[in-house]
């Protein structure tokens, strides 16, 4: 029987980490005090406990936080915004898809500075498919993605840079995930060609903007 309770942990139960959590993981020093803000059912948080790290999730949704405490994560239920962050006693503050669902991302993002290195993954609304549906006059709504209807916010990958900066803190690393290239669905040998297509246009093919911050 499933456990998913959100669109994203079914999606993670149905295909897996995506590319952006494996670069997540990969940017997290190994053995660190992590703090994984929007941790869902602690799929995430799982992985990085088995890469020696101690991490404390932070989950407003009631039903998300009880499958991550049956996965083993310690979950601290509370709204973000409203409560604030103490992120002193933490190596790393990781936000994966959950400053675009943030009224004010910024002030939450700089409470991060304290534990003095913060990796965000944000969704790139300039992917060529979100330009696509804006060029076809629509802003359609879904329960996933770039068009998910809890966003509350949009950036591209100047925008997350900007909102980096905005918080106090200068980029260490930037990697990019992508998405099918146009036409792959019909042509797949066009798959070969998407790592490349995403180093040369990021603004354009790449999906998600994965950042490794630390204090400017």
């Amino acid at each position: 029987m499933t456990k998913a309770v959100s669109p994203y942990g079914a999606l993670v139960e149905a295909h897996g980490l995506s590319e952006a959590h494996r670069h997540v993981l990969d940017l997290v020093p190994r053995g660190a005090r992590v703090l994984d803000v929007g941790c869902a059912e602690g799929y995430l948080d799982v992985e990085l406990a088995k890469l020696g790290c101690e991490v404390v999730g932070v989950e407003p949704d009631a039903r998300a936080a009880a499958v991550a405490r049956e996965r083993g994560i310690s979950v601290l239920e509370f709204d973000v915004e409203e409560v604030g962050l103490d992120a002193s006693a933490f190596d790393v503050v990781l936000f994966v898809d959950v400053l675009e669902h943030l009224r004010e991302p910024e002030p939450v993002l700089r409470q991060a500075l304290a534990a003095g290195r913060a990796i965000v993954s944000i969704p790139n609304i300039a992917h060529w498919t979100g330009r696509r549906e804006l060029l076809r006059g629509r802003f359609p709504r879904a329960d996933h993605g770039l068009f998910d209807r809890t966003h509350l916010r949009w950036f591209t990958r100047a925008g997350a840079h900007a909102l980096a900066r905005d918080a106090g803190f200068r980029v260490l690393e930037e990697r990019f995930a992508g998405a099918p290239l146009p036409l792959e669905g019909r042509l797949p040998a066009l798959r070969r060609l998407r790592p490349a297509a995403v180093r040369a246009r990021p603004e354009l093919f790449a999906l998600q903007v994965v950042l490794s911050l630390e204090p400017a």
